[in-house]
This record gives C-alpha cells, sequence and structure tokens, in this order.
C-alpha cells in the first residue's frame, strides 16, 4: 500500500466524522476552541483505537461485530439527527452540541463513527499496509475534518439559521442510513 492509498483510506474513515460535525455546528452560538479540540480527540482516538483494534483483534471480532455495527451507528445517528430536527422546529434552539456534549452522547457519536475504522483495520491486517503510517494519517484527517466540520457547520448555521439545523439532523439521519445500508450490502 502506497502513502498516497493510506492517505485516501484516511480521507475516507474521516468523511462520517465531517458531515456528523458540520451537522452539529449548524445548532448555532459560537463554537469555542478548547471544546472543539477535546470533541475532536476524541473523535481521532476512537478511530486510532477501532483500527488498532481491528488490526490486531484479527477476524473472529470482526465477523461478531460486523454483523451489528451497522445497526448501532444506524439507532445512534438517526436518533440524535432526528433530535436535532425536533429541536429545530422548537421556539428556543437548543445550545450548541460542541458546548454541550454529554460524556455517553460524546462516546456514542465517537463509536458510531469509528466502527468503518474497524474493519478497515482487518481488512488491512491482511495486506502490507503500513500500520504506524495509516494511523497516523487516519488520526489526523479524522481530527482536522471533525475540527474544521463544526466551525464550517457554526459558518452555514449563523449564515442560514434554523434550516441549516434541520439540514444538519437531516444529514446525520441520511448518514445513519447510508452506514445501514451499506452494512446491510444494498448500497
Amino acid at each position: 500500500m502506497s502513502m498516497l492509498s493510506a492517505l485516501l483510506v484516511a480521507l475516507g474513515l474521516s468523511m462520517d466524522n465531517f458531515a456528523v460535525t458540520i451537522a452539529s455546528g449548524c445548532r448555532g452560538g459560537p463554537i469555542r476552541h478548547k471544546p472543539t479540540f477535546l470533541i475532536s480527540f476524541s473523535f481521532a482516538l476512537a478511530h486510532i483505537i477501532m483500527l488498532s483494534a481491528g488490526w490486531w483483534g484479527g477476524r473472529e471480532l470482526g465477523r461478531f461485530l460486523d454483523r451489528f455495527d451497522h445497526w448501532i451507528a444506524f439507532a445512534v445517528l438517526v436518533f440524535i439527527g432526528g433530535k436535532m430536527v425536533k429541536e429545530s422546529f422548537q421556539e428556543q434552539a437548543g445550545p450548541n452540541l460542541c458546548h454541550a456534549l454529554a460524556l455517553k452522547t460524546l462516546l456514542a457519536l465517537a463509536v458510531a463513527t469509528s466502527l468503518d475504522a474497524l474493519g478497515v483495520g482487518m481488512a488491512l491486517s491482511l495486506t502490507q499496509a503500513p500500520y504506524v503510517l495509516t494511523l497516523c494519517f487516519m488520526a489526523g484527517c479524522v481530527f482536522i475534518t471533525s475540527y474544521s466540520g463544526f466551525f464550517l457547520g457554526a459558518w452555514l448555521g449563523c449564515r442560514f439559521g434554523k434550516v441549516m439545523e434541520t439540514l444538519g439532523g437531516l444529514v446525520l439521519c441520511l448518514v445513519g442510513t447510508k452506514v445501514l445500508l451499506s452494512g446491510l450490502g444494498i448500497w
């Protein structure tokens, strides 16, 4: 596997995070750097753990989790997206996700968006892919796309208001549906 291939794999794995953080940033309000940094770091760490578990955990773990990982990601993303859509129609918008993520919500989002890394880690362990290089590219891409996604989402939210919050929630639902359909072999 070349450096370009490792970078492309890393970018592919970071796209779910990018969509989730853009949708989260659309909720309005200013984005603060420290919580954004911590959340982005958490997403990158979850990907590191999942890729490493897949790489070192072998096929058995993958066969077990592969049966239902897409259902978990679907449920978490659709639940949070649906909640965002519902809140966008309420009188007063809820606090920005970047400021108000409860630990359990943060963990659920981090796990839901990093489940693909588990399977990729298993697949890459069967190739001649460079583990450390792939891990570094992936962690960097996930962190950068997550961090920038919050700010892009906040800009869109300030510019277009509740419409973007609604669209952000719908995007989360669509990402969850895509993950489910992909896991079921339909897409």
